[in-house]
């Protein structure tokens, strides 16, 4: 642990304290026990998939921080919809949506909310989802493209970056050129108007550019403050004005030390069983578990 949360007056806390959440499709509220140092960890989840397409998967990222006793936090677990089960939670908007992300925030309200999606702290990418072909595993500071070729496709969604959301997939025709490109905090949804709804791009930071038919959208991607080459905005930003600060700390003052982003395509802790686990292949999840308390 980073010696800023060291004091002389912390000890190992007595009782081991974690707390869990799975997706539920709304947010989760959690209220400091204790003032202490603790462990937040995040998974984002996969994209959704259908006629063999390979969704991709989603990211973890962890790190410590001190939390004050009483303290609100609310947390969004990202879903992984399966074929047109509807619309997602933190990933898009579309009925084959792209992997939710699992963020935790200061501010409450719908996951798409601008205000509250400005609070982020910390984001745990999803993946995107895929049709015939793979989608893009959420991404660390940058989500991955869609990968594979399809008859009617030309390019697939790319991912989304710390700046941007990614770029909607091309086609072969006009009406396969009706994807969304991803936004702050949302993924593209795939063929705006269409009776034929493509994938949509994972959820994150930014999201991942959709795909309007057969193709692989982008995954979204990550962002812890205080993790290097992160890029926090400005507290006056806007959804039409987003400002960004060119560092990585959310305005906010609340800051990680030991941040940690592991992509979708490598190797990460298994949040449901024992060992590893290569990218998040299922729903999102997070963990938090005090480490310290101060007496």
């Amino acid at each position: 642990m980073d010696d800023q949360i060291k004091t002389s007056d912390t000890c190992i806390a007595s009782a081991f304290q974690m707390k869990e959440f799975d997706s539920t499709k709304q947010y989760q509220v959690y209220t400091v026990p204790e003032t202490g140092v603790y462990l937040i960890e995040l998974w984002g989840a996969a994209g959704n998939f259908i006629y063999n397409g390979i969704p991709g998967k989603g990211v973890y990222t962890s790190g410590y921080i001190k939390l004050e006793k009483g303290e609100t936090y609310y947390i969004y677990v990202g879903s992984q919809e399966l074929e047109y089960t509807g619309i997602g939670f933190n990933g898009s908007k579309g009925i084959l949506p792209g992997g939710g992300a699992t963020d935790i925030r200061l501010t409450p309200g719908l996951w798409y909310d601008f205000n509250s999606l400005k609070t982020r702290i910390m984001v745990a990418a999803g993946g995107g989802g895929a049709e015939r072909v793979k989608g893009g595993a959420g991404g660390g500071l940058t989500g991955y493209p869609g990968t594979g070729i399809h008859t009617t496709l030309l390019t697939n969604g790319t991912g989304g970056t710390q700046t941007s959301g990614g770029i909607a997939g091309t086609g072969s025709d006009e009406k396969y050129n009706k994807g969304e490109k991803g936004f702050f905090g949302i993924g593209g949804t795939g063929c705006v108007g269409c009776s034929d709804v493509g994938p949509g791009g994972g959820g994150g930071y930014y999201g991942g550019g959709s795909v309007s038919y057969a193709g692989g959208a982008g995954g979204g991607s990550s962002f812890i403050s205080g993790y290097p080459g992160c890029d926090a905005m400005k507290e006056s930003s806007t959804e039409s004005n987003i400002i960004h600060t060119g560092q990585p700390n959310h305005y906010s003052g609340k800051i990680f030390t030991n941040p940690v982003m592991i992509d979708g395509l490598h190797t990460m802790p298994n949040p449901r069983g024992v060992g590893s686990m290569k990218g998040n292949s299922t729903n999102g999840y997070a963990r938090i578990t005090l480490v310290s308390v101060n007496s």
